[in-house]
């Protein structure tokens, strides 16, 4: 029996519906990496075991008796086995790998399926893609697009802080004296719809109410106060905490689109710099998470993708619950004429299943797709940029991709410290899975962080900056930036579904966790990957801001040195890190420390700044290590 011919008769035996299958992997997966003639005795507790109930799916005795029927079995005592070694064999490897391995890619890998990994649109040719690194660019320049929208304003609205977010400044916040006055979303929003322009937003109603990413009822207050005639229509889409609308889309005119990677909450705001201390990330509230300077990358895109973009605002508009009179006006593209770029862009989607989206039954995991084709191919290095890594099969796929390609390099840029309940535990393990599966290869993976450190009156000041964008380019060839974190909630599954630790446990109680399948649970994420010569011009303008050169065109940047860009970002990362070792820290030029672990196994304690810092050889007390910024009141001008 091979395992094509395993792959075949489990389809048979579970019939159509492709996460049965896949939940009958998973759990034949188990019984795979049992010792030869246990009973079949599988553990209640055991995560990966865990199916929905209410459809009885695999192993109920039904379909065990099913496989054995079909020669797929043999029973061994009280339980069953493999009847073939060599299928025994590879179930138990694809185990051990981690559960993904059975149910997104099973034995036979079918990634043109369209369940496995449903694709969503096909690439668009002739469009026009812009990069906003950092949020002082991207918040700006959508405000200003609303500015002059002349028909139509769609979004996903993931959050937005009222009436605390300022999206631009006409003077400088410190030096000007007084009260602050800025750009606000929802006031250009309020003055585009008095100007006879469609405005229509997807409010992402996170559950429990009392979420800090829930700012549903200060929109909706805003709106009915100042906007009795409900100009702007606004649809509530309710999520659980665990599962939330995470892309973040805008389309204006039917012409333009903008996926914006941060959140609008004022910390988020930030320019090149990423001073310690920036008056414009205004006044710590009690939904501040981050409270360290932040990077990001937004996308500004015109061309036959904005219809794309415009389909899965669209998708979430008609999910939501309908209010008379708000019906949301088709797309109108353009008129016709010359096309306003020439890139090839493809809009890449995670969508949650379970039936949740007309159409979709299964949902979409179009961007994990995106990443393990443009993996399969990688020769020279991998370029990731992220704001988590916890994802299993990423971290195996990324396994592959160096053991297959022996030029290959990877260069990682993370956080040393994810925001996210439970978070730092898998990230450290995933780091470690990484590293340690790669072995004696593993001088071929880099992993870095960003940091900013100025000059000061005595020592010198450090704080880390937090990594928000969502960025992979490979081989100056392919390049995927969007709303995607490398966590299993944006690729595959809910990681906090699938393990549900007792706070998620206990979130259930207050619909704050979905339940069901874990398989089924994801988030919302919208991506756009591209091939071609943008991918060379965005790696160039990312690392001349973390390497310290003045410029994306500087020569530097142009051609690896010998040993590969690995090697350009180990020098610039150790320039870094002999200035903070000396007897006197001095500022250089560089932002990245590389990221502290012996044998792979990663520095206990190196989720704090100074404990990272000293397990980097780093003498923290000739350095002002700071863990947060300080808070800036726009109502008094003043510090607090």
């Amino acid at each position: 029996m091979t395992p094509d011919e395993l792959d075949v008769g489990i389809d048979e035996a579970c019939g159509d519906d492709p996460f049965t299958a896949g939940a009958a992997r998973r759990r034949l997966g188990w019984l795979a990496a049992r010792p030869p003639g246990a009973p079949y005795r599988p553990n209640p507790w055991d995560p990966r075991l865990w199916t929905p109930r209410r459809r009885r799916l695999a192993p109920d005795q039904a379909l065990l008796d099913a496989m054995t029927a079909r020669g797929l079995l043999r029973r061994a005592g009280r339980g069953h086995e493999f009847a073939d070694q060599a299928v025994r064999d590879r179930l138990a490897a694809l185990w051990r790998r981690g559960p993904g391995a059975l149910t997104m890619l099973p034995a036979r890998t079918r990634l043109d399926s369209g369940w496995a990994a449903g694709q969503g649109p096909p690439p668009t040719h002739g469009n026009a893609v812009e990069f906003l690194v950092d949020n002082e660019a991207a918040w700006g320049r959508l405000a200003d697009e609303i500015a002059g929208a002349e028909s139509s304003v769609r979004g996903l609205l993931f959050m937005l802080d009222v009436p605390h977010v300022r999206m631009g400044f006409a003077r400088d916040p410190v030096h000007g004296g007084g009260p602050v006055t800025g750009v606000r979303l929802e006031e250009r929003l309020l003055a585009a719809a008095g100007r006879g322009v469609d405005v229509h937003l997807v409010l992402n109603h996170v559950t429990p109410a009392l979420s800090p990413a829930n700012t549903t009822h200060p929109v909706e207050r805003f709106f009915r106060t100042r906007d009795p005639l409900r100009r702007v229509r606004l649809r509530r889409l309710r999520t659980p905490q665990t599962l939330p609308i995470h892309g973040k889309v805008y389309v204006i005119d039917d012409r333009v689109a903008y996926l914006v990677g941060s959140v609008f909450a004022q910390e988020y705001f930030d320019g090149r710099e990423h001073l310690i201390d920036d008056p414009r990330r205004g006044h710590l509230r009690w939904r501040s998470s981050l409270r360290a300077p932040v990077h990001d990358v937004s996308v500004r895109i015109e061309g036959p993708a904005v219809a794309d973009l415009d389909r899965t605002v669209r998708l979430h508009w008609d999910r939501c619950r309908p209010v008379a009179g708000d019906a949301m006006p088709p797309f109108r593209p353009p008129a016709a004429g010359g096309p306003p770029g020439a890139a090839t862009l493809q809009v890449t989607r995670t969508l949650r299943g379970a039936g949740r989206y007309a159409g979709l039954p299964v949902g979409e995991t179009g961007i994990h797709e995106s990443y393990l084709r443009a993996l399969a191919t990688a020769r020279d290095y991998v370029y990731l940029e992220n704001q988590y890594l916890t994802c299993t099969e990423m971290v195996d796929a990324l396994i592959d991709a160096l053991k297959r390609a022996p030029r290959l390099r990877l260069i990682a840029l993370i956080n040393m410290r994810p925001d996210v309940p439970h978070y730092v535990r898998w990230q450290r393990r995933a780091i470690e899975r990484l590293l340690t599966g790669l072995g004696d290869d593993r001088h071929r993976a880099g992993l870095f962080t960003l940091w900013s450190h100025e000059k000061a009156v005595g020592r010198t000041r450090i704080l880390r900056d937090h990594v928000h964008s969502k960025v992979a380019i490979v081989d100056d060839e392919w390049l995927t930036v969007g709303s995607a974190n490398l966590d299993g909630l944006s690729l595959t599954c809910g990681e906090h579904e699938l393990y549900r630790p007792p706070l998620v446990r206990l979130a259930r109680l207050f619909g704050g966790a979905g339940g069901g399948d874990p398989w089924q649970a994801r988030a919302t994420e919208v991506n756009v990957t591209c091939a071609g010569e943008e991918a060379a011009r965005l790696r160039r303008d990312l690392w001349a801001e973390h390497l310290g050169y003045p410029s994306a065109g500087d020569p530097a940047l142009a051609r690896p040195p010998e040993g590969g860009w690995l090697e350009l970002w180990r020098r610039r990362a150790e320039l870094k890190l002999d200035a903070l070792r000396g007897p006197e820290p001095s500022v250089r030029d560089p932002r990245v420390l590389p990221y502290p672990h012996t044998g792979g196994v990663p520095a206990p304690g190196g989720h704090r700044p100074a404990g990272y810092l000293r397990a980097l050889g780093v003498d923290t007390g000739r350095l002002q290590v700071h863990t947060r910024f300080r808070s800036f009141s726009f109502r008094t001008g003043a510090w607090r």
